[in-house]
């Protein structure tokens, strides 16, 4: 028998496993690499998007976040069926480290992020309506465990006899139930996409076919029209073997010349389209990314800015797929209802502005905007539009960064008991408001940019 360990349980074993060669998912948990774990999330992220079936190495809340939008998707009737188109080309690269953060000395989380062709089909009630292709920078934060032990005792929760975690993982030898951990880490806790420009890993040959071959045609059709209208090419009489021949190099040349330049012309043009729309965000970009660690350090001196802009994004995600705010615990603003039920996809354009940042009563306030790309369906059409999503979270200023920590097992402040946060915002055993906030970030206010 298979038996999922339950919340409780899970909550006294989460940091008692993993070191050594375990293996579940097909990853050897405690030490694979950030490239193979990377790997394995795409391929499971695609079949996320195709099947429904939400990735195994995805961490509690990430599944949570998943959830809401697939079920915004079975709402409307939308299906999104995603490739990595060159996941094969790029698979033994090994992905750049954007950053490095540490919680409370038991979690280190990479953020590492390669660079993938991404199609994306979207269906409306099984017809496909629209079709997207484009590049991108696609980030995932990989958090790990450390100093594990997967040798402690306990108890089997089915029949008691005592085994070591590892024991009880593949089997207790009393009763035979594996038990299966969702909390196993290492687990990616968070992703998002930035698209690029850039050209790297792009296929020379699958690119520039197209403009080369459109290129020698062009030139050979205009070489046919001089020489008809020019009235000196005769036919009946020409050698035709060498009039072919003494213009297939030049117009061969020519043809590759001028495909290559339309190619060229055609990137630069879009290159130029792209940093033209990016000029506006630079600004408040880069002064985002330099104030606010500089503003976070009396706060947390540990604070990452990539760490916490992909907090941001997941909240950001959560608001935005939630058809109901009242017992969301990561919202703790003034009742309203989701204006955005008609977004079924969202990308990060890469850009944030910070808006103002100041610490009250013990809570620290980061008011943010967020450049993004959303998909929207309405009726039968979907429409890409480029927007900007304001959203002021708070954290109380005593927390401390937890990468294993999740709203869908939390303890309450007043009598210790367990439960989920994601579906109720009053502690189920005494009653009392659990605020989300004493532990990590909420959204106090959000709305358009």
């Amino acid at each position: 028998r298979d038996c999922l360990l339950s919340r409780g349980l899970g909550d006294v074993y989460k940091r008692q496993i993993c070191e050594g060669d375990l293996i579940l998912f097909g990853i050897v948990y405690g030490s694979d690499s950030d490239n193979k774990i990377m790997n394995r999330f795409v391929d499971e992220y695609e079949l996320w998007c195709n099947e429904g079936k939400n990735p195994d190495i995805a961490s509690i809340d990430l599944d949570f976040a998943l959830d809401l939008q697939k079920k915004r998707l079975d709402k409307k009737g939308v299906k999104i069926q995603t490739a990595f188109t060159d996941k094969e080309t790029v698979k033994n690269e090994v992905p750049i480290n954007a950053c490095t953060a540490y919680d409370m000395g038991e979690c280190k989380s990479n953020i590492a992020s390669k660079t993938y062709e991404v199609t994306e089909k979207y269906f409306k009630d099984g017809k496909k309506k629209k079709k997207i292709k484009d590049r991108f920078f696609f980030y995932t934060m990989i958090t790990r465990l450390e100093n594990q032990n997967s040798e402690v005792a306990c108890s089997c929760p089915n029949c008691g006899a005592v085994s070591n975690v590892r024991e009880l993982l593949n089997g207790c030898k009393n009763c035979k139930t594996r038990f299966i951990m969702d909390d196993l880490f290492p687990k990616v806790t968070n992703f998002y996409f930035v698209k690029t420009y850039s050209l790297a890993n792009k296929s020379t040959k699958k690119v520039l076919a197209p403009y080369l071959l459109g290129g020698i045609a062009a030139v050979a059709a205009f070489t046919v029209w001089v020489v008809v209208k020019d009235g000196t090419f005769d036919p009946a009489t020409a050698n035709m073997v060498y009039e072919i021949g003494v213009r297939a190099i030049p117009v061969l040349l020519g043809g590759l010349l001028a495909g290559y330049l339309a190619w060229a012309l055609k990137t630069l043009f879009g290159l130029f389209v792209g940093a033209a729309k990016s000029i506006p965000m630079i600004g408040p970009h880069f002064n985002c990314q330099k104030r606010l660690p500089w503003l976070m350090k009396e706060v947390n001196p540990n604070f990452s800015y990539e760490y916490f802009i992909g907090k941001v994004l997941a909240l950001l995600k959560i608001m935005i797929f939630s058809d109901d705010y009242t017992n969301l615990a990561v919202y703790e603003g003034n009742p309203m209802k989701n204006p955005f039920g008609d977004i079924v996809d969202i990308k990060y354009r890469g850009v944030s502005k910070l808006n103002s940042f100041n610490v009250t009563n013990g809570c620290c306030y980061v008011d943010m905007t967020v450049y993004a790309t959303t998909v929207k369906n309405k009726n039968s059409s979907f429409r890409v539009k480029n927007e900007k999503f304001r959203l002021t979270v708070c954290r109380s200023v005593n927390a401390m960064d937890d990468g294993v920590f999740t709203m869908k097992k939390v303890t309450c402040k007043s009598c210790g008991a367990s439960f989920d946060a994601t579906r109720e915002r009053n502690c189920p055993y005494c009653g009392n408001p659990y605020h989300l906030g004493n532990d990590d970030w909420v959204v106090v206010s959000f709305g358009k940019g």
